[in-house]
């Protein structure tokens, strides 16, 4: 007599937490934080193995004093599996509680099967094979069944983030052997297509750079430039770091390629008036004042009129504007810095002039080039600039500046750095 086919309980828990009876799935609630999820996810991601009563109370309570640990365990379990029985979920106890120790329960006509398990005997199946063909066909399954971090509801919590660093070492092998197979092979749109749903899993591992690398070996060059000015500004402007060199070698390797695709220059002037406009249009009825830069554009306008200053024949004046509290000691509040600066921002933006240049250097500091202005003239912009901060973010806020003169930089730099500080 043939045997009767098992059904599967299928369950997700890479970029999210799902259950699959078949392929119905289960109507869990809106609430995908609630901590009888979390004691179901935690039970489920042991196996039939279990998880010691100690641990799962640390698991879904972490460090917060109860005042009856067993009753708290009691009504969530309880919870749980009524949640789980409405939803659909075969099974008597659904989670098992037998001398400390909580297990799924064991159903004869259910497979249980789960995403992180397959994702990892897949892996290992790929790792022990000694034919690239198969080599490559386990690499690219378990690259499909990765559709992201391990339960990024609860991203945080320890017991995830072990399981999560495991897993990530995992799929980093999978994305260097595939990496390296479609590079070899010439598969270009594949090497992009990988990277790209890499980069939206963990968007801060630097696989960005990959993908401008396979969009420039696709030859899809004007793609690829403007994913790297993409890149470039996030380095510069959110993350305030330098540009990596691994982008900066993309930027070579692009400027050799673009080629300029038009010679009529009207034509550019009019897409620059545009972006212009565009701007313009962003600002609304505020007014436009000082030209806000990335700190590396910022250094080429620098020393554009360094070089110019002779001929220009006008004075300018690099001032440094530092946060500080009251007692003019440093911000240590990061949300409160946070605030501050982009209130500053606001003052600097409203208090210079449309010729004057600025740039954020640090979370709590700005650089400003003042053009064509005397010493004296200063000091009367840091007034300016002190009132309008004051009238947004309280008559406590403070500001400290320096100021160096372009023309004094050669021989202060021979004199070791002496500048004014107010």
């Amino acid at each position: 007599m043939e045997a009767k086919k098992k059904s599967r309980i299928y369950v997700e828990m890479l970029g999210g937490f799902s259950l699959y009876i078949g392929d119905k799935q289960l109507d869990l609630g809106n609430n995908n934080k609630a901590n009888f999820l979390k004691l179901t996810e935690i039970v489920l991601l042991r196996g039939l193995g279990g998880i010691s009563k100690r641990d799962l109370i640390d698991g879904i309570f972490g460090h917060k004093s109860l005042l009856d640990e067993n009753n708290s365990l009691n009504n969530l379990l309880h919870q749980a599996r009524t949640q789980l029985k409405k939803a659909g979920m075969p099974g008597k106890k659904i989670i098992d509680g037998k001398r400390g120790i909580y297990a799924p329960e064991y159903l004869p006509e259910y497979d249980y099967v789960m995403d992180v398990q397959e994702f990892e005997d897949i892996c290992l199946k790929a790792k022990n094979s000694k034919e690239d063909s198969k080599k490559l066909s386990y690499y690219q399954k378990a690259f499909k069944i990765y559709k992201g971090e391990l339960l990024p509801e609860f991203a945080t919590d320890y017991w995830v983030i072990l399981e999560s660093v495991r897993l990530k070492r995992l799929y980093d092998e999978v994305i260097e052997f595939l990496g390296a197979y479609y590079r070899e092979h010439q598969e270009y749109e594949e090497l992009f297509m990988m990277y790209d749903q890499a980069n939206k899993i963990y968007p801060d591992n630097g696989w960005q750079i990959e993908m401008i690398d396979a969009l420039i070996l696709k030859k899809d060059y004007k793609t690829a430039y403007d994913l790297y000015m993409k890149c470039a500004h996030y380095y510069q402007d959110e993350l305030e770091v330098p540009i990596p060199d691994a982008l900066r070698a993309c930027y070579e390797r692009l400027s050799d390629n673009v080629r300029v695709v038009t010679d009529d220059i009207r034509q550019i002037q009019a897409n620059i008036v545009r972006k212009d406009e565009k701007l313009k249009s962003e600002m609304g009825t505020r007014k436009i004042g000082a030209y806000l830069c990335p700190f590396t554009s910022f250094i080429d306008v620098y020393h554009v009129l360094r070089r110019n200053l002779e001929r220009r024949g006008s004075s300018i004046f690099m001032m440094l504007c530092t946060l500080v509290d009251y007692e003019g000691k440093p911000i240590q509040n990061q949300d409160k810095l946070n605030t501050r600066a982009e209130i500053l921002q606001q003052s600097l933006s409203e208090g210079l002039r449309k010729g004057d240049v600025y740039t954020k250097y640090s979370s709590s500091q700005y650089l400003i080039l003042l053009i064509g202005t005397k010493r004296e003239d200063c000091a009367i912009i840091y007034q300016r600039i002190s009132r309008r901060l004051k009238e947004l973010a309280g008559s406590r806020a403070e500001f400290r500046y320096r100021i160096v003169s372009l023309a004094e930089i050669p021989g202060i730099l021979e004199r070791s750095g002496a500048v004014d500080e107010i």
